[in-house]
């Protein structure tokens, strides 16, 4: 397997990364009502919901935490929680696309976004506000002067939702650094974002061995936005894909922890797996090129399956 460095990453800020990712896990664990830490050098200031739904049910969910620095209080964090309810999984596979429109002004043409991600983010439900009239109410209500915004998986595709919304309806000195994304639109989509926002103002961070940051998939139109930073991790000595471990924030932030102090910032070595840890997880340098073509991977699994039930 190629071994090179992904060519142009971008540098990033390890303690401001890793604060971030602990933002995001933090987001889950809230959901989750379970106790979770700070980002280090922040503390906590408020929270979001959002309205899942699937045919005619829904309910209102927690998705998001906000919060304030101790150093700069201007400086916040919001971070969205990614997939982690059923409703969270029927919407991730609601990716017909639909208009998306800022919530101040309007686009013409609208560009094309998936709908299961734009209906939690803009839709209410039954709930007093959207979760985007909620976010924009918390603008007011604090002021902030700069804003970072996260997310994993699920919540990294709405954090670039608001990222977009913010920078046209509101515009304010604000960076996006999400983890594990999917692909939130299609290249019209992906056109606006990048006359709107800076690619080093939006980075996605992932593992190039998971699947999530190839869907839904570009052959439907989808495209990726702002930059990318490439980690490379597996479960050790396993043939089968292993997905959740792979997409594991938990993991992927074990990886930064460990590259970003280093020069460049990649990391070669083992761990023990979050999923399922007596299984171990090798990290490696990410492959050079484009980003994999899952279609073709699936394939070359199910081929190379065939081949261990073969007798001989």
């Amino acid at each position: 397997m190629p071994t090179a460095p992904a060519s142009a990453q971008p540098t990033l800020d390890p303690s401001l990364t890793l604060a971030l990712a602990a933002a995001s896990r933090a987001a889950y664990l809230a959901y989750q009502q379970q106790p979770y830490d700070c980002p280090a050098g922040y503390s906590y200031l408020d929270a979001w919901t959002g309205w899942d739904a699937f045919l005619c049910e829904g309910r209102e969910e927690a998705f998001g935490l906000v919060f304030r620095s101790d150093s700069d209080p201007g400086t916040l964090i919001l971070a969205f929680r990614g997939t982690d309810s059923d409703m969270d999984v029927y919407e991730d596979v609601h990716i017909l696309t639909r208009d998306f429109q800022p919530f101040s002004g309007s686009l013409s043409p609208p560009p094309q976004v998936a709908s299961g991600f734009y209906g939690i983010y803009a839709d209410r439900g039954e709930m007093a506000q959207s979760m985007r009239e909620q976010l924009f109410a918390l603008l007011k209500k604090y002021a902030p002067s700069h804003l970072h915004v996260t997310g994993h998986s699920l919540g990294a595709a709405l954090s670039q939702l608001f990222s977009l919304d913010l920078a046209l309806s509101r515009p304010m000195s604000a960076t996006n650094l999400n983890f594990s994304s999917p692909m939130v639109g299609t290249a019209s989509w992906q056109a606006i974002y990048a006359q709107t926002i800076a690619d080093d103002a939006s980075i996605r961070v992932y593992n190039y061995w998971d699947y999530v940051p190839s869907v839904p998939p570009a052959e439907l139109g989808y495209a990726a936005v702002g930059s990318g930073f490439r980690t490379a991790f597996y479960v050790l000595g396993e043939w089968f894909p292993h997905e959740l471990s792979r997409h594991s924030l938990v993991n992927l932030t074990t990886v930064l922890g460990n590259a970003l102090a280093r020069t460049p910032q990649q990391w070669a070595g083992k761990f023990a797996d979050f999923v399922e840890p007596d299984w171990t997880m090798l990290s490696t340098l990410p492959p050079g090129g484009g980003t994999v073509d899952w279609a073709s991977k699936i394939g070359e699994q199910m081929q190379f399956e065939r081949s261990l039930r073969e007798p001989g």
